[in-house]
């Protein structure tokens, strides 16, 4: 199972490379190097990345909206998108619930299944509007989904 994740360059929370006492980079290994990537597709707009124009999403276009059922509708169909789109996601398995909308920023739950994974992984996406930020949370892992 660990050989569908491969390895990457480990990122610390404001995306920049952790770098061991030894100088030498950390990498990330097995579910760590998924976790990361579906952090960093999460965070990233769509179009930012030169040599993939494809990469990232669009979830900072709702960041000012209204909460409106369309808006949360657009949202989540967003995260769900930018979940199918790693190919180690078990199609059909990828969920986004809205927690909450309001002046304040949007948070809301994303889960998925790993190919071959029985259980769901969990994070916890926040949007503030006043800093444009995505700040992307650790769920719990559980065998149900939201």
């Amino acid at each position: 199972m660990e050989h569908i994740f491969g390895q990457d360059i480990k990122l610390d929370s404001q995306g920049h490379a952790l770098i061991a006492a030894n100088g030498e980079l950390v990498l990330t290994e097995g579910v760590d190097t998924g976790l990361q990537d579906i952090r960093e597709a999460l965070k990233t707009p769509v179009c930012t990345l030169f040599y993939d124009e494809t990469y990232g999403g669009r979830i900072y276009h709702w960041i000012k909206d209204e909460n409106t059922e369309t808006h949360r509708m657009g949202f989540t169909a967003e995260v769900r998108r930018i979940l199918r789109n790693d190919p180690r996601v078990e199609t059909g398995s990828e969920t986004c619930r809205i927690r909450s909308w309001d002046e304040k920023g949007i948070e809301a739950e994303a889960g998925w299944q790993w190919i071959g994974q029985s259980h769901m992984n969990n994070l916890v996406i926040g949007i503030d509007p006043a800093t444009m930020e995505v700040v992307i949370k650790d769920g719990c892992s559980h065998s149900t989904s939201f």
